[in-house]
This record gives structure tokens, C-alpha cells and sequence, in this order.
């Protein structure tokens, strides 16, 4: 048997501390699958919903390290092996002068791999989010605190009844995806 599809439940707050209250309630009772919808950054935000750390710097610092060892590797494999012409006995080591080549080579495959790691972590580009349908949910890029909650679709009544209780001055169902 299938597992019913999540629903989401959207509560509106009229501050931060109320939002972050409502949230360590909702956790405290069980819930998980929370996000906050802010127009600017919430401090504090990442500790209140539990984040795990973002593997994107370590992407971006694994990236940059193959970049440069392939940038070191490749120069040396272009002067001193493939083609080699030993003018005015130069040392198979680096110089300075393969330094450009290194670093840009580093900058390229780590600005590349933390594009490409944001669109695998992320699912990006995701053009249409049900959130969308919500009239009221528009205010959430212009002055309004949002809270969301995936529950299961029994738990919906219960779930919305508690972000009223918790000081949500709005609450709204989101759509079902088609």
C-alpha cells in the first residue's frame, strides 16, 4: 500500500519570536518537515528548524583542490613531458609563473561544482511550486512571517487548529500538486 501524499499546512505569524516559538512547539509535538518563509534573512532560523549542515563548501573545497592539482599536473605535463625544450635549464617544480593558470583553474571547477551541487541538492531549476496557489502566501516576499508543516492529510485539522492555538494570524491549506 502507497503512502498517502503529504499535505501542507501554511500559518502566518506576526513576529519572530512567535514564529520560532511555534515552531519549537511543533517539533516539541513531533513535527519534522518545517520551513520558514521570510522576506529577509531570520537569524537563528538554522537552529530553530535543526538544519544539517550544507555539504556545499565541502563540494566547492574538494572541487577547488582537484583544480589546482590538475592545473599544476597539466603545466607539467605541457613543459616538462610532452614537450619538452629545456630553455635556460628551467626546474621541472612550479614557478610563479604557473600560479595564474593554477588559481583560475581552482576559482573554475569550484564555482562550477557549487552550481552544479545546487541544482543536484536542490532539484533546482523548479519553476512552479504549489505554494504559489495560496493568494495570501504572496505577502511572504513583501512583509509576512510564514511557517509551513507537511503532515500527513489526517493530520490536517488537527495540525491547522494547533497553529491557531500557537498564534498563527492566518492559516492556509496548500493545494494538492496535480
Amino acid at each position: 500500500m502507497s503512502q498517502p501524499n503529504p499535505r501542507v499546512v501554511l500559518g502566518k505569524y506576526p513576529s519572530v519570536d512567535a514564529l520560532y516559538g511555534a515552531a519549537r512547539a511543533l517539533q516539541a509535538a513531533g513535527h519534522s518537515a518545517l520551513d520558514f518563509y521570510s522576506p529577509y534573512p531570520l537569524p537563528g532560523s538554522d537552529e530553530v528548524l535543526r538544519l544539517k549542515k550544507s555539504p556545499v563548501p565541502f563540494i566547492a573545497g574538494t572541487a577547488a583542490v582537484v583544480g589546482v592539482v590538475s592545473g599544476v599536473l597539466m603545466q607539467w605535463w605541457m613543459n616538462d613531458v610532452d614537450y619538452a625544450i629545456n630553455v635556460a635549464n628551467r626546474s621541472v617544480v612550479p614557478s610563479p609563473t604557473w600560479m595564474p593558470v593554477t588559481f583560475e583553474l581552482g576559482v573554475l571547477l569550484a564555482g562550477v561544482s557549487i552550481f552544479m551541487g545546487l541544482m543536484a541538492l536542490f532539484g533546482f531549476p523548479r519553476p512552479y511550486d504549489p505554494l504559489f496557489e495560496v493568494e495570501p502566501f504572496r505577502s511572504a516576499t513583501i512583509d509576512a512571517l510564514w511557517l509551513s508543516v507537511a503532515v500527513k492529510p489526517d493530520q490536517v485539522s488537527t495540525v491547522s487548529e494547533e497553529l491557531r492555538r500557537l498564534g498563527a494570524a492566518e492559516v492556509e491549506l496548500v493545494p494538492e500538486e496535480a
